[in-house]
Formats: structure tokens, C-alpha cells, sequence
């Protein structure tokens, strides 16, 4: 069973322009993907992996991918097995879905942050998660419970603090989606969202500086 998707760049106030992805995969599949092509094809250059993907809608993406006897093309090394270069696709967040496409993956270049959106049944577009393409600038990451078969805990990288994370939402003042602000409630360190902008980071320093003191007389 395919799941059907979209992969493209995001553009000002909400629109994308994007290309099809007829075996997309869930973003648990795809992120680490599409961040070891950003590595290991592309050399880490945002712009040059977005083009690449703009060039043609998509069979499916891989490191390696295979060729299949009906493939019209041949595969793109280290990119995936393309299907034809018909139209780039421009939408809108606020856009009225068809159900064609479960998952949007939109790339932020100047961030180098890849946003996942997913189609909901009210056929609108519904902020699933964010992902820097180098792990290791995401302030926020799962990881297993100490107790085996216990839930996953959320981790602050900054401080380290385990499931002190506060997370607010409300509907945003440009008129669609919603703005998110996700904190870490030990050190203060948080990442903000809004539908124009995209995401803001910030780390605060750990351990907290110390104010000084002039000397005692």
C-alpha cells in the first residue's frame, strides 16, 4: 500500500512549491532519510538537495535506489527513482485537500529545518513536527525510558532536564495554523513557531551564568 506525499520548499506566508512522492513514507521513515541524502549526497547544501528534488516528481526516494523494470527514467544516484517531470506543484497551507497526498514535507532553506505536515480529516493541513536536517541542533529529542517496554521521555540537549518540557498552542494571529512555543521549564531554553515565519531557536546558556560581585572592602 503506497503512502502518497508531497516534498518541496516552503515559500512566504504559507505557500510551498512541491513535488509528488507516490511512495512517500511516514516522517519516522522519511526524516532519516532525507537527512543522509542531505549528508551523504548532497554534501550538507540545502539549496542543491531542494532543486534536485524540484527536478522531478518521485517513484520513492533512497541512498541506493534500485531500478524496476516499468521506470520510464533511470535512477537519480543517491536521490531516488524519479516519474516523470510534469508541473511543479504550488499550494497554500489554508488550501482545501483532495485527498491524494497524506504528508507534506516542506524544506526551510534558510534554516535547515524540514517541517512535516499531515492531511487531516477535515482535508486541511495540520503541523505534524519539525526537524533540523543536522540532529544535532534540535533542542528537544525523544529517547527510551530507563524502565523497559516504559514510554519514550522528552530531553532537553541544552540541560538535560527529562520530561520538563512545556509546550503551548494557540491559533495564530496571521489568520491560519497555529503558533507553538515548546520550553524546557529547568533551563528556559525554547524553540517558537508561527505559520509565516517558520521556527525560532534559543538556547540558553547552562549552566546559568553567575553574577559577579565586585570585590569586599
Amino acid at each position: 500500500m503506497t503512502t502518497p506525499a508531497l516534498i518541496g520548499v516552503a515559500g512566504f506566508r504559507g505557500t510551498y512549491a512541491a513535488r509528488r512522492i507516490q511512495f512517500g513514507e511516514d516522517p519516522e521513515v522519511l526524516v532519516p532519510l532525507l537527512r543522509r541524502i542531505w549528508t551523504d549526497t548532497f554534501g550538507r547544501d540545502t539549496d542543491a538537495m531542494a532543486a534536485a528534488l524540484q527536478a522531478h516528481d518521485w517513484w520513492s526516494l533512497a541512498v541506493n535506489p534500485k531500478p524496476q523494470r516499468w521506470d520510464l527514467q533511470p535512477p537519480v544516484p543517491g536521490l531516488g527513482r524519479p516519474a516523470g517531470n510534469g508541473a511543479i506543484r504550488r499550494g497554500s497551507l489554508r488550501e482545501n485537500l483532495d485527498g491524494a497526498c497524506e504528508w507534506l514535507y516542506l524544506l526551510h532553506l534558510d534554516q535547515r529545518r524540514l517541517v512535516v505536515y499531515e492531511a487531516t480529516v477535515h482535508g486541511r493541513w495540520l503541523r505534524h513536527s519539525a526537524h533540523h536536517l543536522d540532529p544535532v541542533e534540535d533542542l528537544f529529542v525523544t529517547a527510551p525510558a530507563l524502565d523497559d517496554g516504559g514510554p519514550d521521555v522528552a530531553v532537553c540537549t541544552v540541560c538535560g532536564a527529562v520530561d520538563e518540557i512545556d509546550h503551548v498552542e494557540v491559533p495564530s494571529m496571521a489568520g491560519y495554523g497555529y503558533d507553538t512555543s515548546t520550553s524546557c521549564t529547568r533551563c528556559g531554553s525554547l524553540v517558537a513557531t508561527d505559520p509565516m515565519f517558520g521556527d525560532h531557536l534559543v538556547r540558553k546558556p547552562w549552566p546559568p551564568h553567575t553574577p559577579t560581585t565586585g570585590p569586599t572592602r
